[in-house]
């Protein structure tokens, strides 16, 4: 069973991710192999895995994520201002496309994949790309019965040009409570080539109602 896995996932990017059905199968079969092998690394990776396979995501997988959110959004309230800096763990979530690289990355190679996919800057954007479009729009939702104070609703949204060459990629998280949208957390890319590799780092900007969040 382990070894027919791994044979799988080495097939495919072997082969290349050419659509968004193979990037969520590659998703689903790392998946497979972390819970069959008892893993508890990867918690971000994890994640975002879970959001590939879901229509509305609102189980315990994304529970902290939520709860570190809120205590975030209400502690911003309390300050006057958003200091994502004093929320190092939230902020490292907050960048999945850093987590996506990284985390990817370490479980290929624990399993002897080349994590060229991730290293790659054509075959990693082609990868971010689809998996952009897989998550786009599918809301991640506090249930009902575990209201949190400052949120009921987080979904994600990209820039329709956020891979065309030569664009910073531009990603938007999208805040609701209730049935009001009350902060968008808008994420740009930058991406630092470094002796034919890319290195990305994210910078965080805050669009409140106040400012024209629609």
């Amino acid at each position: 069973m382990k070894e027919s896995i791994i044979e799988k996932i080495s097939d495919l990017i072997y082969k290349g991710i050419e659509s968004e059905a193979e990037c969520v199968y590659l998703l689903t079969q790392t998946r497979k192999y972390i819970e069959q092998q008892n893993i508890h690394a990867y918690s971000n990776l994890r994640m975002l895995i879970n959001w590939t396979l879901h229509s509305q995501l609102d189980n315990n997988t994304v529970k902290d994520f939520l709860e570190e959110l809120n205590g975030f959004l209400a502690d911003s309230e309390s300050r006057g201002s958003y200091e994502l800096s004093l929320y190092p763990e939230l902020e490292n979530k907050l960048s999945f496309v850093t987590s996506l690289k990284n985390e990817l990355a370490d479980f290929l190679k624990s399993i002897g994949i080349d994590p060229s996919i991730c290293m790659d800057n054509i075959k990693f954007r082609k990868l971010l790309e689809l998996f952009s479009h897989v998550i786009e729009d599918t809301p991640l939702v506090c249930k009902l019965k575990s209201p949190l104070s400052h949120l009921s609703e987080v979904s994600y949204s990209r820039r329709q040009s956020a891979f065309s060459v030569g664009v910073s990629p531009s990603f938007s998280w999208n805040i609701k409570n209730g049935t009001k949208a009350i902060l968008r957390i808008q994420s740009t890319i930058h991406v630092i080539p470094i002796e034919g590799l890319e290195m990305y780092t994210e910078t965080f900007s805050f669009i409140t109602n106040e400012r024209g969040l629609e």
